[in-house]
């Protein structure tokens, strides 16, 4: 990930969320007019093999019509108001192809891309993302789902790519997975680097022992300020929020 010396990157987590409907080309781009380092996004397969950007595996969180992504075509997701949820002033807004809002964005915005389904997404994220002209050097795909990233590095090697992971405080104060399961995980995958939540199991230590194996370190989601500036401290390489404007203002 490109970096800036001694500060965090800051990525707009689905956009400017605090602000603006979830993973929709409104809030990505209030996401990088704040001066935020880039977006995140996470991303669906429809049964058209379509790439779009939605977190849920269904639409009833963000719109008044229900459809199971992975079962409905294009042609019946991009209809859908997916932001009036968040208010009057965001009605109509839609569901964006991945291509499409890569393609809107500046050249130089980083893209961090979640995978939030299985394997089968990923010869048309690909294709997606090469069409969408964006340099790969700025995108980041990431996932909880090992066997997704296995299958992404099988197709492209070259394609920067993040081990994600909750940081579960066990009951001896210890965290899982622990820092040696991180690294073996990361490294068993062949990946760049590993992303966990904001917490106190995002240590300097942990920072130190990816840093090691040269790798890189994304937190989320971090809100506080203060919880920045603690990253900012320990040395992680970037931080995603969903304000991106306040916590610029404090780093």
């Amino acid at each position: 990930m490109p970096s800036r010396s001694g500060i965090p990157l800051v990525i707009a987590h689905r956009g400017y969320t605090a602000v603006a409907p979830e993973n929709t080309l409104a809030a990505f781009r209030l996401g990088w007019e704040s001066g935020a380092d880039g977006v995140e996004c996470d991303v669906h397969l429809t049964a058209d093999g379509q790439v779009v950007c939605i977190h849920d595996y269904d639409t009833k969180r963000v719109s008044e019509q229900n459809r199971v992504v992975a079962t409905t075509a294009w042609d019946d997701l991009r209809g859908l108001d997916v932001g009036g949820w968040k208010g009057k002033e965001w009605a109509g807004e839609p569901i964006p192809l991945l291509e499409e809002a890569m393609q809107a964005s500046p050249s130089s915005l980083i893209w961090v891309v979640e995978i939030k389904c299985g394997p089968e997404i990923v010869e048309p994220l690909l294709d997606a993302i090469d069409a969408g002209g964006h340099d790969w050097r700025r995108v980041i795909v990431i996932s909880f789902i090992q066997e997704s990233l296995a299958e992404l590095k099988a197709q492209r090697p070259s394609v920067a790519a993040y081990w994600l992971s909750y940081l579960d405080e066990q009951p001896d104060g210890s965290f899982r997975p622990s820092i040696g399961e991180i690294i073996g995980t990361v490294k068993s995958l062949q990946l760049e680097g590993f992303g966990g939540q904001s917490g106190r199991g995002v240590s300097a230590e942990l920072v130190s022992a990816l840093k090691d194996w040269g790798m890189e370190l994304n937190v989320w989601t971090v809100d506080e300020p203060k919880e920045a500036r603690r990253m900012r401290d320990i040395g992680v390489n970037s931080v995603t929020t969903n304000d991106p404007r306040l916590i610029l203002e404090d780093l």
